[in-house]
Order: C-alpha cells, then structure tokens, then sequence
C-alpha cells in the first residue's frame, strides 16, 4: 500500500469510526487466500505413465496464493466507488468476498441493507424452468416475497424486453436474453447496496444504454453503488472515489481524476517496459551497432535489412518532448527519430528518409530529405539525422517505423525495415488512423424551440 492510501484509510479507520459514521461496507484488515496444490513438472508425461503412476501424484506441495492482503475498505451510504486494477489484482475476488460466496481467510465484512450483485447474471437460473418461473425463484433468492414478485414482474419482464418468450425454457434463451433477465432482477429488487462486475455489455447498444440510465437513476436515489470495471470513463462518471488494487493492495485510493491518471501512468510504463523488452530480442543481429561493417544480408522473402552499406545506420531511437527515450506516445506529443549513421566510404547524392507504418501494414507516413528539398551539410564520418514530429495525431494502436538512407536513383545504401516499434494512446474513443488539430464550436440559432 501506498503511504498516501495508507493515510487516507487510517483517518478514515479512526476519525469515522469515533463519529459512528454508518457503513454500508465495512472491511476490516481483510486477507484471503487459496491453497492451490503445485504439481512437479514432468510429474506426468503420457498416458502411460498416469496409469503406472495413478494414486501417487507427483507434487511440489500445497502452495498458499493471497489475492487479498489486509484490506481496509469503509463505504458509506450513499457513496460510489468505483475499483480499478489489472486481471488478477483481487477484485472480482473482493466482490464475491463482500457478497458471501467466499469466506475470509482472515479479518471480517459486514454489509448493511439488501444487495443486489450484479457479479455473475442469472447465477441459480434452472434451465428447465421458464423465464417467469426463474423470475420468482431469483426474487426469493434476493430476499423478496411472492407478493413483491407479483407487483414487479410486468416492469422486470418489459425492461428485459422479454414478454414474448417469458414462459418458455431459459435453455432455449440466448446468452444475452439470460443476461437481460437476471440484470433486470437485480436491479428491481430495490436493493441498498449494487455491485457491479464488468456486466453492462448484456445486449445490444439500446439496451445497454438503457441499463445505464437505471443505475445512474439508482445512484441518484441515494443507493450505494460499488463498481468494477476496465471502463474508466465510466468509472470516472460514477464515482465519487476510486480504489486501486494491485496483487490484492491498495496503491492509491481518492479522487477518480487523480487515481485513475496515477493507474494508467503505471499501466503506460509496464506496457512500454514490455515493448523494449519484446524489441531487444526481436532485434536483428544486423541491426545491431556494430564498430564493422556489416555484410549485406541474402534477400529474403521478408527482408528486415538490406543495402551496400557504403553508410551504415549504427542506431535508431525515438524520443519524446522530454528528449526522453520511449517507446509508448500520446496522440498530443511530439515524437523525434534520430537516425544515427556512419560512413564507411565516400558516396554523394545522399538522401535519408522514415516510412510509419501500422501493425497491419497500412502506410501513415512517409517523407525523406530529397521529397522535401533538404539540402544536407557535409555530414563527415559519423552524426545524427533528426526528424521531428510536432504532434503525433496519430488514434490507439501500434506503429512500426522504416528509416533509410539511399542514394538519389533509390539505390539502397541502408534500409531498416521495423527498425523501431512503437505504441500510441489517444484519450478518446475515435474511429480512423489519425487525429487532426482540431476543435468543436456551436452556435445556436436565435429562435427557439417550437
């Protein structure tokens, strides 16, 4: 845990708890963990062996894996928190935690009020039982009387837009018509307290905007909403704060603005790691600074390099407006290319060019010395060509970029094909390959409404 996040949840651990604050969600140093049994590589190799070896399973022992470790979570009524993380950070973990499906290893949850968990849809559904039939079985399992079905299933079956198969089996229902239903329960129970785990894609957009709308209706009410997801814009609109789980503890935990900012700079910076790593064992020997002269490589059907190499590229790096090496850029940022070269004989007409390429192949960019009437300096034995890219524009995906030096006639002196790979974030959800300086401006008309 974070110093910072560790402060905040003290404060929260001493100065509510003296008021008597009222919690909807009250986690105390909560640990849980999973034994898993580790079996020993090579215990089993064919089906021969199981059968010799069958009732003497080779193991490595019972190994204790912790998804949660002493979390303190205090939720007040009313309040909505969202919880972020990567896959394996604890999360769904601590939902089916708070909702009772797993016990603590240690430390203790205490949830106040009806909740409705929108964790796994329409989980206790029978097959074999019609729509309306799992409607009443589920209400009982939410806590509600047939009477309180009775007065609800018209609105619960309308805003599942199920009125014309409720009487037939769930069996024959699509996976989205089952989700549907047991969202639409949920959330017509009247519940205190709702969690929700990556759900809202239960059918199509019209209906998932529709589900929307209810929990921010909802949240509007006063109910108390604790919500998972990889969505951060959702999150964002949400929720009054922000919980980040990682390997099962707190990092951060705060304003949503400032939270989910500090997890997506964590996310950037392993992601980038990842690329320079993934780059450095890709990377062609021949791609490699070298004190000598390379050979040409034999032409292949997908040549990454290739030229007489009479000027030599020693080193290609890619800098941001920092002057910072990286290999992950924002669609606002600047992006330099330096090409570093050297001469092992003398050779005029010289031309050096870049080629940005998508991961699919498709060409975003490309431009040398020449197309642009750059007239070169005497570069002497050895220096460094740089190209600049004010701001990259450029919408989310990764980029591969071809750096060049030739002669005039396009005779190859040195041409690296995905010398560089690179990765590019954009803030919004945009469609196409790039995004231009741009900006929205309305004007409304004088005359109003009819």
């Amino acid at each position: 845990m974070t110093g910072q996040a560790a402060q905040t949840m003290n404060k929260e651990h001493g100065t509510d708890a003296a008021r008597g604050q009222h919690y909807v969600i009250d986690i105390v140093e909560l640990c849980k963990s999973f034994q898993r049994q580790a079996t020993l590589k090579g215990g089993y190799s064919t089906f021969k062996s199981l059968l010799l070896n069958f009732g003497r399973r080779a193991s490595a022992g019972k190994v204790q894996a912790r998804a949660i470790s002493d979390l303190t979570l205090r939720i007040r009524k009313g309040a909505s928190v969202g919880i972020i993380g990567r896959n394996g950070s604890g999360k769904s973990t601590l939902l089916k935690l708070i909702t009772g499906i797993y016990k603590p290893s240690s430390g203790s949850v205490t949830v106040t009020g009806r909740v409705a968990a929108l964790i796994e849809l329409g989980a206790g559904f029978h097959p074999d039982f019609t729509g309306r039939e799992n409607l009443y079985l589920g209400g009982v399992m939410h806590g509600l009387t047939r009477r309180e079905i009775d007065q609800r299933f018209s609105e619960i079956v309308q805003f599942a837009e199920l009125e014309h198969v409720i009487d037939d089996p769930i069996r024959t229902y699509s996976s989205g018509m089952f989700m549907r239903l047991g969202f639409s329960l949920a959330i017509h129970t009247d519940p205190d307290l709702l969690l929700i785990d990556e759900v809202l894609a239960v059918g199509d957009a019209a209906f998932v905007a529709k589900c929307k709308e209810r929990i921010t209706r909802l949240r509007a009410s006063g109910k108390t909403l604790l919500l998972v997801s990889h969505d951060l814009e959702a999150v964002e609109r949400w929720c009054d704060e922000v919980v980040w789980l990682h390997q099962g503890e707190v990092m951060d935990r705060g304003d949503p603005r400032r939270v989910i900012d500090h997890y997506r700079q964590f996310i950037e910076a392993g992601e980038e790691r990842e690329i320079v790593a993934a780059q450095i064992q890709e990377e062609p020997a021949a791609a490699k600074e070298s004190p000598e002269r390379a050979e040409v490589p034999a032409a292949s059907a997908e040549p990454q390099r290739w030229g007489s190499r009479e000027i030599e590229i020693t080193q290609v790096t890619l800098r941001n407006y920092l002057g910072e090496e990286r290999a992950l850029f924002h669609a606002d940022e600047s992006l330099t290319i330096e090409i570093h070269y050297r001469f092992h004989e003398a050779v005029d007409e010289i031309v050096f060019g870049i080629g940005i390429q998508r991961s699919d192949g498709l060409m975003i960019h490309g431009s040398n010395t020449l197309l642009e009437q750059v007239k070169l300096p005497d570069l002497g034995q050895e220096g460094v060509v740089r190209y600049r890219i004010e701001r990259l524009g450029l919408l989310d995906g990764q980029f591969n970029l071809d750096v060049a030096v030739h002669r005039e006639d396009g005779y190859p002196y040195d041409y690296l094909k995905g010398a560089r790979s690179f990765v590019v974030r954009a803030p919004f959800r945009q469609v196409g390959v790039m995004v231009p300086a741009h900006e929205w401006s309305v004007e409304p008309g004088t005359q109003g409404r009819a």
